[in-house]
């Protein structure tokens, strides 16, 4: 069984199983969060529990060359390490190993991702409102309709007299499969004597970073465009929520969001600036300060990458407080995991399901101008 040690010092045993895998999964939480939470150590002695249990199967985290202490090779967790026995070295595989080496590896990715093609993918996190995970390949996904409840008033009543109901909203509701994404690896017997997990978990948190600067970037244009998964129309197909800069402005030629739109309005006719004053000059007017400002003094924008195909002349503004809903699935995860445990194969799969969609369309509005 593995090991480690508890907050007092002492060699604890824990068994883990596929099932502590599944309760992981049914948790809503990563096999690492998940064993952390569930027993105590002295961290800043020991380390944490996950990465104590993983070293006591020979599966190490954090090689260090101060230390001597290598990269774990492929060959040594799933054929098991050295071990004298009766006068001759053996090697015991451990299912323990098998069972800890894909969480392994899923946590050293989640570590040693590039912070440069996470860029885009952070970007859109940070305009999430709603994020939630589910244990299940289906969703039932709700759409609300506010239009109603927002336009209305509280009105004055008379002693006793039920107040006007105008809170009243109705939900039509509908099942939508959590699309599920997967990434294979898959390698030698000969290779597997002389790959370690620094090179494999470097290799796969390069692909995982490129898939999520793309996914980014398709849910930004998803949002616009709609999307057939989530059964979303189009913006453009909702009254009201397109505008044209002419519309606005006769003189506008100008807009935004990719990159060639976001220089546009960098280099716009009639942009307020400061040449020519004097700040330090005594006047007699007053600096107006706004005190109920419609817009953020710094205002973020994300832009589009041009391979995704972002319609020119067109700028989308959201409420990143209502605009986005992302649903994650832990279910195909416990499969993979289960597949390569049971088969024992020279293979894995890193599974994930994942959607996004509009939450509320009220915190979405376009305008578009000639380029």
């Amino acid at each position: 069984m593995s090991a480690f040690f508890d907050s007092e010092g002492n060699i604890q045993q824990v068994e883990v199983t596929l099932e502590t895998v599944r309760a992981a999964g049914d948790n809503k939480m990563s096999v690492r969060d998940f064993v952390n939470g569930q027993y105590d150590t002295n961290a800043e002695v020991h380390g944490d529990v996950f990465s104590q249990l993983c070293a006591s199967e020979g599966i190490i985290l954090q090689p260090s060359k101060k230390h001597g202490i290598k990269a774990s090779s492929l060959d040594a967790v799933i054929n098991g390490r050295p071990k004298l026995e009766a006068g001759s070295i053996v090697k015991t595989p451990s299912s323990q190993a098998r069972i800890l080496l894909m969480p392994a590896i899923g946590a050293l990715v989640e570590d040693k991702l590039l912070s440069d093609l996470d860029m885009n993918a952070n970007a859109f996190d940070s305009m999430i409102a709603i994020d939630d995970t589910i244990t299940d390949d289906w969703l039932l996904w709700p759409e609300v309709n506010y239009a109603g409840p927002e336009a209305g008033r509280s009105q004055p009543i008379a002693q006793l007299a039920k107040p006007v109901n105008m809170l009243t909203l109705t939900t039509s509701e509908k099942s939508i499969k959590v699309p599920t994404f997967s990434m294979g690896i898959e390698w030698s017997e000969q290779a597997t004597k002389y790959l370690n997990l620094d090179f494999i978990t470097l290799s796969i948190a390069r692909q995982v970073a490129v898939e999520r600067n793309e996914r980014a970037n398709q849910n930004i244009l998803a949002m616009l465009n709609g999307d057939a998964d989530v059964g979303q129309t189009a913006l453009s197909a909702i009254g009201g929520k397109v505008k044209t800069a002419v519309s606005l402005d006769a003189a506008a030629s100008t807009g935004i969001t990719d990159i060639a739109g976001a220089m546009a309005i960098e280099g716009r006719a009639n942009r307020p600036n400061v040449q020519g004053d004097n700040p330090t000059s005594v006047r007699i007017d007053t600096t107006v300060s706004i005190l109920n400002p419609g817009w953020n003094q710094n205002l973020p924008i994300f832009i589009v990458d041009p391979s995704v195909g972002w319609p020119a002349g067109t700028i989308m503004g959201i409420d990143a407080r209502y605009a986005i809903q992302r649903v994650t699935s832990t279910n195909a995860s416990y499969q993979a995991q289960e597949d390569f445990v049971l088969r024992r194969g020279s293979a894995m799969r890193f599974d994930a399901g994942s959607l996004a969609g509009r939450l509320y369309n009220d915190a979405f509005e376009v305008l578009t101008y000639t380029p």
